[in-house]
């Protein structure tokens, strides 16, 4: 029986993982920087771990695995991810396997621009919006996205037109990229692809956004998104998971962003069958060649809001 520790375990992503888990016979454990996290309630044992930027996160995490004997490690926040995938040696040590990507595709993914000049490295019909670094920005007139070089999500996200608008915003400009802006009328699409050797499979949203989250997915069959995220997948010779986010403008699909990670969509996918972490874990124990079919013509996701306790005395 695999006993699995996820992190992050408060926010959206690790949820909808533990959701998955508590359908399988596995132990599942949880920890998160907060004293009271939402997901306390789904796990066994749930404990207050370091930030994953103090020296002794490492030594403390793997203290945490040893206690409980931690099978299966899922790191979830972007941080957590980046540094247990420089230590991966010593999770193998101690017999604990890791669902991370390989470090060289995290830190490509987590780099807004690294992850430009690499689809432009593919080619073929893979777009992505002009991305331009402070110093190469030149003014001419069209609106462009300040977005922080490394970070997920819609941190920062400002609308530009000019050098003086971007010093505005009072930024480290070592620390931003400034992409063209594709028209907020544009379709926005969140695309999970999960590859394991043998097979790679991909799962299709039309999405709308709310304070930073999926709110709403539409289940969608595009054969250029479909085409797209398997050559990318292919390049990156994926065994893993990855989250690819794009808008289509004028019947082109520009990815705006990549994530190495589970996406917040993982539980629509999960409900639709495209069950990623349970074959992510299989792959990590040896077992591929997984199968996924879509069974539905149309399907509407929507995230609802929830109150629950979780002590009462």
């Amino acid at each position: 029986m695999r006993r699995i520790l996820v992190t992050a375990i408060s926010g959206d992503v690790a949820n909808g993982i533990l959701k998955i888990l508590q359908e399988t016979e596995d132990m599942v454990y949880g920890c998160d920087i907060y004293d009271y996290p939402v997901g306390m309630d789904r796990v066994i044992t749930y404990w207050k771990s370091l930030p994953a930027i103090d020296p002794v996160y490492i030594e403390n995490l793997l203290d945490k695995c040893r206690e409980y004997q931690i099978t299966h490690l899922i790191p979830v926040n972007e941080v957590e991810i980046k540094v247990i995938s420089q230590n991966l040696p010593l999770f193998a040590e101690n017999d604990i396997k890791v669902m991370v990507n390989t470090p060289d595709m995290i830190e490509i993914f987590q780099d807004k621009f690294d992850t430009v000049q690499m689809l432009e490295k593919i080619g073929g019909k893979v777009n992505a919006p002009k991305t331009y670094l402070y110093e190469e920005f030149v003014e001419d007139g069209k609106t462009y996205i300040v977005k922080l070089r490394n970070s997920c999500g819609s941190k920062l996200l400002q609308k530009v037109k000019t050098f003086r608008e971007i010093h505005e915003l009072k930024v480290d400009f070592r620390d931003i990229v400034i992409q063209e802006y594709i028209d907020e009328d544009a379709e926005e699409y969140t695309v999970g692809v999960f590859a394991d050797g043998k097979n790679t499979s991909t799962i299709i949203f039309r999405r709308k956004l709310k304070h930073g989250y999926t709110s709403f997915v539409e289940l969608v069959e595009d054969e250029g998104i479909r085409e797209i995220a398997e050559k990318i997948a292919d390049y990156m010779e994926l065994r893993g998971y990855i989250n690819i986010q794009l808008r289509k403008h004028e019947h082109k699909n520009y990815i705006f962003e990549i994530n190495a990670r589970i996406s917040g969509s993982v539980y629509f996918q999960y409900m639709l069958g495209h069950n990623i972490v349970i074959w992510w874990l299989d792959l990590l124990d040896g077992k591929a060649d997984h199968v996924y079919e879509n069974k539905y013509k149309r399907a509407i996701g929507i995230r609802e809001l929830t109150e629950k306790f979780v002590i009462m005395e």
